[in-house]
């Protein structure tokens, strides 16, 4: 077991337990406002604290198929990201993003192409018209 398998989800758990801890003690949020970032922190920290219990059972198992150390390639598909959303803005840069990624790594046209649009309907649909959440649409050159 290398240390990267731990030190990630510990440090995502230490630093979602602290940034909830700084929203409810330092700025008094009101509930309305931090219900969801609270959910959504709770059920983060609940599956690091899982991945970080189950790393020991793992290695002692000798589980197959661990994941390969991440490439430069796979660095830069990270950062990538960031040159989607400011080519094609937030909604569709997201979503070209995850077909360009899948059919990078050769799944189907069927789940690349399913995904792309869940990412449109879910980005537009959801939290542009249903949230009313102000994210940038148009690409982020064009000002």
């Amino acid at each position: 077991m290398n240390r990267g398998a731990i030190v990630f989800p510990a440090l995502t758990l230490a630093f979602t337990t602290a940034m909830l801890a700084v929203g409810y003690f330092h700025y008094h949020y009101s509930w309305t406002a931090f219900a969801f970032p609270f959910a959504a922190g709770v059920a983060l920290c609940l599956l690091c604290a899982f991945e970080i219990a189950a790393l020991p059972r793992r290695h002692a198992a000798g589980a197959p198929g661990a994941a390969d150390p991440l490439s430069l390639a796979g660095m830069a598909w990270l950062f990538a990201l960031a040159g989607f959303l400011y080519a094609f803005g937030f909604i569709f840069g997201a979503a070209l993003y995850l077909f360009v990624c899948l059919k990078g790594n050769r799944f189907s046209w069927r789940l690349s192409l399913g995904t792309a649009i869940a990412s449109l309907l879910i980005g537009w649909g959801l939290f542009v018209k249903v949230l009313g959440v102000q994210l940038p649409i148009t690409p982020l050159w064009m000002g």
